[in-house]
């Protein structure tokens, strides 16, 4: 299987700042979130690939309602033992940087500097300081209707059979299919987007247009095998699936 993209979360309201890292971040093997509120950075901080957070210090105080200073010591501890860099703007003072590095940032970066230099630091941050974790792919549950055994390559479905038990049903998947469904199992009813199924599967490897065509046909393979479960796969138009 491809190996897992590092995970980093953008804290900022700046939509054109996002726009501008996203894709050369991906390229990079790194794939960014935007995080505008706390309830989306918990999100985001909960998943498993994440290892750096970023924080564009014009949004702190509108997010955390700290000044920078305030907001660095609070995510140092938050986030720990993640990576945190500090995007500033040009001309920032030094005494300034001197400061946030005292309170725990691994870095202080310009917004102005190139998005491929930084995801590059980024992945050099993370190889000295984020300890790396076994992946643990076992067994994942969705709403007691699905079990994915993911050490033995095996899928089972409750099956409905019009009697008052519910019997499980092994359904056959190609390689490819079975790492779908378990990404979507693992998410629990969240979208995963077009890109992250990229980052998973192919990554680098097709074009956004490839991924997109290869996935739906993919996705209705996987629909007509378990035509006979409550199990459905919603797409979400322009942005990707989730199973509902």
């Amino acid at each position: 299987m491809p190996k897992e993209m590092i995970g980093a979360i953008l804290i900022t309201f700046n939509q054109s700042l996002f726009g501008a890292l996203k894709y050369k971040f991906l390229e990079s093997g790194i794939e960014l979130s935007i995080a505008s509120d706390l309830i989306c950075f918990k999100k985001f901080l909960s998943r498993e690939n994440t290892a750096a957070v970023i924080l564009d210090i014009s949004s702190a105080d509108k997010i955390f309602g700290l000044n920078i200073e305030q907001a660095v010591s609070m995510l140092v501890n938050l986030i720990s033992p993640r990576i945190l860099i500090v995007l500033t703007q040009e001309n920032f003072p030094s005494d300034q940087i001197v400061k946030l590095l005292k309170c725990g940032a691994h870095d202080i970066v310009s917004s102005s500097a190139k998005p491929r230099i930084l995801a590059e630091q980024i992945k050099a941050f993370v190889r000295l300081f984020f300890p790396k974790q076994k992946k643990k792919k076992s067994v994942i549950f969705f709403k007691d209707v699905l079990t994915i055994d993911y050490p033995k390559r095996k899928c089972f479905i409750k099956n409905a059979d019009g009697a008052t038990e519910y019997s499980f049903i092994s359904i056959k998947l190609t390689k490819v299919e079975f790492q779908i469904l378990y990404l979507l199992a693992k998410r629990k009813g969240e979208l995963v987007t077009y890109d992250e199924f990229r980052s998973y599967l192919w990554p680098g490897a097709m074009s956004y247009k490839e991924v997109i065509h290869t996935l739906h046909q993919l996705i209705n393979n996987i629909r007509k095998k378990i035509a006979f479960s409550p199990i459905k796969i919603e797409n979400l138009r322009s942005e990707g699936f989730r199973l509902e």
